[in-house]
């Protein structure tokens, strides 16, 4: 199962360049429609963390060096951002591949060449010099489309080879002592503090079959880390240059039928076209393929995110 959508943010730049010379420059992208700008998935996924670690009290990922490389890890019980974000580590112990798929923001609107004069005339006042420092930095102001998708199905399950003997009835602080400690040293001192209190309640169950590790956590759990996620995306702004970008949607489009959000192609065209998005509309199109979307606005966000995660864990009945 696979929840897929796109946002429609609007804001300024988002996402820098290295620059030329004195020139701040913002990222560009060459398309058949003219100079498009765009944000990287990692800056937004960066942003994203850092307001549910702020927010919504996310752990720090572990955090290591493996084959010369600094990457999360550790496993899904320890790190919600490890069970969505993943790690690129090609060693198989440390294998997750991310549940969480963003593509780059593109913007609607061209590149104009706007461009900002500046200058640090006010520090150079206060320090008695008239001589003063110059920077010229790329302007922007648009509409981005942001695609992304999240396979529900694999949030808190995780499966490691690791060579590591588990007894079926064996409890489970001492089975989630023996993964830590097999995947490298001091992990396993790093979670200490936390796995009576928490680690162990999150876990439904940790089984080896066939020598692979299955790892899975409570339903809560994950949805708790799936409505968190959402709740976060719909509130979210990332730091630039003294200044807060704003990357809440304004209008959004969610879908648990489309494996890929192809109703990207629509709302693009409308754009582009400059004429209005009509829910109505959105739903036909969707309909034609015999598929379903849900259309939401800033101002229903959190209502529909949790009428989503609603309809993907829903109550269970007593029977």
């Amino acid at each position: 199962m696979k929840l897929t959508g796109v946002f429609l943010i609007e804001t300024g730049v988002v996402n820098r360049g290295d620059g030329i010379g004195n020139i701040a420059t913002v990222k560009k992208i060459t398309t058949p429609d003219g100079i498009k700008i765009y944000f990287s998935p990692q800056s937004y996924k960066r942003a994203l963390w850092n307001n549910l670690q702020k927010n919504y009290n996310w752990t720090l990922p572990l955090v290591t060096r493996e084959g010369g490389v600094v990457q999360r890890t550790g496993t899904i019980i320890d790190s919600e951002e490890f069970d969505f974000g993943g790690t690129m580590v090609a060693d198989p112990k440390y294998q997750r591949n991310t549940t969480f798929y963003v593509d780059q923001g593109i913007s609607i609107n061209n590149f104009s060449g706007d461009m900002e004069f500046m200058t640090n005339m006010g520090l150079a006042s206060m320090y008695g010099e008239n001589e003063t420092n110059i920077i010229n930095r790329e302007n922007f102001y648009g509409i981005y489309l942001l695609p992304f998708g999240i396979e529900i199905d694999r949030i808190g399950v995780q499966e490691i080879n690791l060579n590591v003997a588990l007894e079926e009835n064996e409890p489970m602080e001492s089975k989630i002592r023996k993964i830590y400690s097999e995947l490298g040293e001091g992990l396993t001192n790093q979670i200490e503090n936390r796995l009576q209190e928490q680690l162990i309640g999150r876990v439904e169950s940790i089984e080896s079959p066939n020598n692979v590790i299955t790892i899975r956590l409570k339903r809560d759990e994950i949805k708790r880390r799936l409505q968190q996620l959402l709740l976060a995306m719909g509130e979210l702004g990332r730091q630039i240059e003294g200044s807060e970008r704003n990357l809440s949607p304004y209008f959004a489009v969610f879908s648990r039928d489309y494996a890929t959000p192809k109703f990207l192609l629509f709302i693009k065209d409308k754009l582009k076209k400059r004429e209005s998005i009509t829910e109505n509309e959105l739903h036909q199109y969707a309909q034609n393929d015999g598929k379903n979307v849900i259309v939401v606005t800033h101002e229903n966000y959190t209502q529909i995110v949790n009428g989503i995660i609603n309809q993907i864990f829903p109550q269970e009945q007593n029977i």
